[in-house]
């Protein structure tokens, strides 16, 4: 209960405390995307040929990537 009395004693207290709260919640989450990257799997087609581009993900993740891609060369050929 003191902490939340001197928190609310003075305007500059409060702000400098949010500002603090706010850098700290920053912080976090910058550490959290950068233990754990976002994944970024992109496959096209140009002409006869697949691409595909592929920014942090695992192996699992490339293979499902290549496995889609198999499916969708599959079902284009029965067309």
């Amino acid at each position: 209960m003191e902490i939340i009395r001197f928190i609310l004693s003075s305007f500059w207290v409060w702000l400098g405390f949010l500002i603090l709260i706010v850098a700290a919640g920053s912080a976090v989450v910058e550490i959290i995307k950068a233990v754990h990257p976002a994944r970024k799997i992109d496959a096209y087609r140009i002409g006869d040929r697949w691409h595909i581009e592929i920014d942090g993900a695992g192996r699992g993740d490339v293979a499902a990537a290549i496995r889609e891609v198999k499916k969708k060369e599959e079902a284009g050929a029965g067309r």
